[in-house]
């Protein structure tokens, strides 16, 4: 698996460093054209220059701490193989870890590129579901996610089976994981763009989304076969799955929680007015 999609000469892109990249160049797409819908009058590049600089920052953090997390979960293999450790042509890269740093350095980036905070969420809230579908894509072509394997194909619906190989190369009966996995990154993304069209929970909507997509993501996982450290009865990417949603939420109910002992205090001033 993982074929070749392009090669010129020495050059050549697997099938999922090309899923990645389009997923970066999503990403990417999406941040410009926010900020030229938050950028004052002037010229392209002045408005989208600041934007650029956060869209590079989450970028390479991103690929750099979702490297070190598919490392770190597998740190059996990678302590044999070290010279496999910044190998990403045959796959490998941790989604929760690229969460984890790469929010942070756009947010960073944002604060000192005077980059609007609301307007970056805004544009994550769109580029996590889409860049999620790329990944997914990548992941399968490069079979580093597969499901369950199963007795044969005749014993469930078509679209819910497939024989596919493992990461070893050895083809079996198995859970399709692939539209389950598109079809979670479709309903987040049309949470989001409904909650946009109805100008909603602005500035919320990212972690809205990560909330969403880690929980659905927690119960794919349970019918996943690839190895992956187990804790707690589970497998190491569900505990982060359920880790990020955590956040997510706190991150979410976090404002308006603040905001209620002002509420309470004006209600009772107008109750007490009365």
């Amino acid at each position: 698996m993982n074929p070749i999609v392009f090669k010129n000469g020495s050059i050549q892109i697997h099938a999922f460093t090309g899923w990645i990249m389009v997923g970066v160049a999503l990403g990417v797409a999406i941040l410009l054209l926010t900020a030229w819908t938050y950028g004052k009058r002037g010229t392209w590049l002045a408005t989208c220059a600041p934007w650029l600089d956060v869209a590079i920052a989450a970028v390479i953090a991103g690929i750099i701490g979702a490297r070190i997390g598919h490392v770190g979960l597998n740190w059996t293999y990678f302590a044999a193989h070290t010279d496999q450790i910044t190998d990403l042509s045959t796959g490998g890269l941790d989604w929760h870890a690229a969460v984890i740093l790469g929010v942070p350095a756009a947010i960073g980036m944002a604060a000192r590129r005077r980059v609007p905070l609301r307007g970056l969420l805004n544009a994550l809230a769109f580029a996590l579901p889409l860049g999620a579908i790329a990944a997914w894509e990548a992941s399968v072509a490069a079979s580093a996610v597969y499901g369950l394997e199963v007795r044969t194909l005749a014993d469930f619906p078509a679209w819910l089976v497939i024989e596919s190989p493992d990461i070893y190369g050895i083809t079996a009966p198995r859970l399709n994981l692939l539209p389950a996995g598109l079809a979670l990154s479709g309903v987040v993304l049309l949470v989001v763009v409904i909650l946009s069209i109805g100008r909603r929970l602005s500035g919320s909507r990212f972690y809205l989304a990560l909330a969403l997509y880690s929980l659905g993501q927690a119960v794919i996982d349970v019918f996943r076969a690839d190895y992956i450290p187990s804790g707690f009865g589970h497998r190491a990417d569900q505990l982060l799955d359920l880790a990020l949603a955590l956040a997510a939420i706190l991150c979410f109910a976090l404002p308006y929680l603040a905001r209620m002992p002002r509420r309470r205090k004006a209600i009772q001033t107008v109750s007490q007015g009365v």
